[in-house]
This record gives C-alpha cells, sequence and structure tokens, in this order.
C-alpha cells in the first residue's frame, strides 16, 4: 500500500515536468513518432515485397516444390530438354493423390528461335496447361489483348515487348524453332492469338505461351515435361513435402527425379530469407536515433534542473526516488510518442496498401519475377511491436540521465 502511495507522486510529477517544456518535449514526441510510425511502416512494407516475391516466384518459376529430373539443376542455365519427366500422366495422377497436394501442374520450358514478321529473336517458350493454369500463371489476367490459345491448336500467347520487337501482332504467324528430347532441331508455326503483360519485365519482352500439347509436340515429349510444379496448403512444410514427394514419384521416372522445395531453389531464394532481419535490423537502428535524441534532451533538463533536484533532495528525496522521477518522464514521452506513431504508421500503410505502390516502369529491366506493383501487408502486432519498442527506447534512454542527476550531491546541485 505504501509502495502504491509513493508512485503515484512521481506519475505526477513526471507529466508535470513534461508539460512544463513543451517545445522540447515536442521535440522530444516527435523523434519518437516518427520512429515508430516508420517501424510499422515499414514491417508493413517489408513484409508486402517479401510476399510480393515469394508469391510471384513461386507462381512462375518455382512452385512450393518443383519436380524435374535428376541432373536438371546443373544444367538448367541451358533449358536441356533431353532432361524431361516421362511417364507424366502417372506422375500426376501419383503427386494430385498425395496429402498435402493442392495441385500439380505440368510445364515445359525451352529456349525457342522465334521468326517474325521483322525479326528473329531468341525467346522462352512456356507450354502449360492453361486451364489449371488459372490460380497460379493466371494467363487470363495477363491477357492485354486478344484472346488466350486453345488447346489442340497451333497457338501462342507473345508478351507485350516480345511481339513489338518480332514486329506482330494479334493474328500474325510466328515460326518456332527449338530443340527436341532427343537433341535434333524441331518446329512448329503458331498463330498470335493474344499479347499478355505480366508486368514482369523480362517476361513480357521474352515470353511465349503455347497449350502444353503444342510444346509436347514441338520438344517431341508426347508423355512428359521439363518439370512439375507442385503447390501445397502448407507452404512453410514445403520442404518435409518435398522428400516425400521424391520417394513417392522417383521410381516413375526412368533416372530418378529431383525434388526441390521453393526455399532451396537457388541464391536468390536464400537472399530472401534473410532479407526480413536485415530489414528489422535497420528498422532498429532508427529506434536506437531515437534514444540517443532522447537522452540529449533528458540530459539537457538535468542540466537545468539541477538546483531543483538539489532542493528535493536536501528535503529527502531518496536518489532512487530521483531516478524514478526522470524515467517516468522518459515514460511518458514514449508513451505520447508510441500512440500518436502508431497511429501515424497504421494509417500511412492502411492508405498505400489500398492503392499500391506502382513500381512497372523501374522494375522493366530486372530479370526477377516480382509484379509491379507492391501492396504493404499491415498486421496488427507490427504496430504494437512499433509502439512498445518506442516506448522501451524511451524508458531506457532517460535512465542514463536519471543516473547523472542522482549522482550529484545536494550541495553540489544547490550550487549550480
Amino acid at each position: 500500500m505504501s509502495d502504491m502511495r509513493r508512485r503515484v507522486p512521481f506519475v505526477r510529477l513526471a507529466w508535470r515536468n513534461v508539460r512544463r517544456h513543451k517545445r522540447r518535449t515536442l521535440l522530444t514526441v516527435t523523434a519518437v513518432a516518427i520512429a515508430v510510425a516508420t517501424y510499422t511502416y515499414g514491417l508493413a512494407h517489408i513484409t508486402g515485397i517479401l510476399g510480393n516475391l515469394l508469391d510471384s516466384f513461386s507462381r512462375l518459376e518455382s512452385g512450393h516444390v518443383r519436380i524435374r529430373k535428376d541432373g536438371y539443376r546443373e544444367r538448367a542455365r541451358f533449358l536441356p530438354v533431353h532432361l524431361n519427366v516421362g511417364n507424366l500422366q502417372e506422375v500426376l495422377a501419383t503427386l494430385r493423390e498425395h496429402p498435402g497436394v493442392v495441385e500439380a501442374i505440368p510445364r515445359i520450358r525451352a529456349a525457342v528461335l522465334v521468326d517474325g514478321a521483322e525479326s528473329n529473336r531468341p525467346g522462352l517458350l512456356l507450354g502449360v496447361d492453361l486451364e489449371r493454369e488459372e490460380p497460379y500463371l493466371r494467363p487470363s489476367s495477363i491477357l492485354a489483348e486478344g484472346r488466350l490459345p486453345e488447346p489442340g491448336s497451333a497457338e501462342a500467347l507473345v508478351g507485350v515487348g516480345f511481339a513489338e520487337r518480332l514486329g506482330v501482332s494479334v493474328g500474325d504467324e510466328l515460326t518456332l524453332l527449338g530443340q527436341t528430347s532427343y537433341r535434333s532441331l524441331g518446329g512448329i508455326r503458331v498463330t498470335v492469338a493474344g499479347l499478355s503483360s505480366s508486368g514482369v519485365g523480362y517476361l513480357d519482352n521474352s515470353l511465349i505461351v503455347v497449350p502444353l500439347d503444342q510444346a509436347q509436340i514441338l520438344t517431341d515429349l508426347p508423355d512428359g515435361a521439363t518439370e512439375v510444379l507442385v503447390y501445397s496448403d502448407d507452404v512453410e512444410g514445403a520442404e518435409v513435402l518435398a522428400s516425400e514427394l521424391a520417394g513417392a514419384v522417383g521410381p516413375l521416372v526412368p533416372g530418378g527425379i529431383e525434388a526441390l522445395a521453393w526455399s532451396e531453389q537457388g541464391q536468390f531464394m536464400r537472399m530472401i530469407m534473410m532479407a526480413k532481419p536485415i530489414f528489422a535490423i535497420v528498422l532498429l537502428l532508427l529506434m536506437l536515433m531515437a534514444g540517443l535524441i532522447i537522452i540529449n534532451t533528458m540530459l539537457m533538463t538535468v542540466m537545468e534542473r539541477t538546483s531543483e533536484f538539489g532542493m528535493e533532495a536536501a528535503l529527502g528525496m531518496r536518489r532512487s526516488d530521483i531516478v524514478k522521477m526522470i524515467v517516468w518522464e522518459g515514460v511518458a514521452i514514449g508513451l505520447v510518442g508510441a500512440v500518436l506513431g502508431g497511429l501515424l504508421g497504421t494509417g500511412v500503410a492502411l492508405l498505400v496498401e489500398s492503392t499500391g505502390i506502382d513500381l512497372s516502369s523501374a522494375m522493366g529491366d530486372i530479370e526477377i519475377p516480382f509484379q509491379g506493383v507492391i501492396y504493404p501487408d499491415w498486421k496488427p502486432q507490427y504496430t504494437l511491436l512499433s509502439a512498445v519498442l518506442g516506448l522501451m527506447t524511451s524508458g531506457l534512454a532517460a535512465l542514463y540521465p536519471a543516473w547523472r542527476a542522482a549522482r550529484m550531491t545536494p550541495a553540489e546541485a544547490l550550487r549550480k
């Protein structure tokens, strides 16, 4: 009971002292608020960027688990068609029956020479099952002009930038030349059914999508594909699923397979996994800067109030009481700054989340799967974490000035 009576005056004194120096208090509160707001928005922004990268990479490139012929990984940059997943229908049936597998999508990825109206250019051929790809590659969402190719028809969906370089438009014909599974030269002639605009620069400038059966004709893979992308209902458990699938379908493919989770597919994904902790450290530095401002402000306050502290000490206030009072002032400033910063950061995050940040023009020449519009992904815990950090920073930053004040003897303080 006595402790409670002793604490109440310190809280009141802290609020009174905070209001006495309005300009200095405003400066300190602003520093805390900016740090908390930046941290709140920064976490939402980073989560949005990483979510964008992971979603794009898994849909366009990796799946949650990617199954390819054993040895393909070392030669992946050459897009070797002769290393393929054969016995495709049995493989797909086995995969789709496996617990935890939502969908298994076959794709043929191959390098082709495209003969257009005005020039010949190398391109990336993607043979897909257009109907099953709708939730993943999302062909209808990237259709900019014309219509999607129809299965069984020699038609293609061409990236808008690629079509411009080839000098073709909807209705024109293209000749595609590429390597077959027997390492010979194969070719087909297709009609441009539509143009695509994905917002991913390197795809819009090189991609040509054809129905899976047409790609199988070109590559001489009647029951095969160069890869099968598996999508799961447990993204975090992809590595375990990859191991299970390797055992389930490996015996079905002559020569064996490699099954890799999205997190195991190259240096790019490892960089993504490391990015969030790195960004969090950068944001924590903002809190450190706010703490330095608070220390500086509180030190100036202590220097100005040395006589006051001397009088209070002479009247019987203990050193621990002086420390408590100054720390409570820091906490009071931190509380106000944390609330204002949390509200500001949340408001900005929600506003940008609803509108997005269009980086399409800046991403045009970057060869990574990245959607052109970033949507921050705000979560309530981001605001709570930022506010708690702001409050803790303020309280901890007040400890050193409080210690300086408590070291002074009453006689020393009264002389200043």
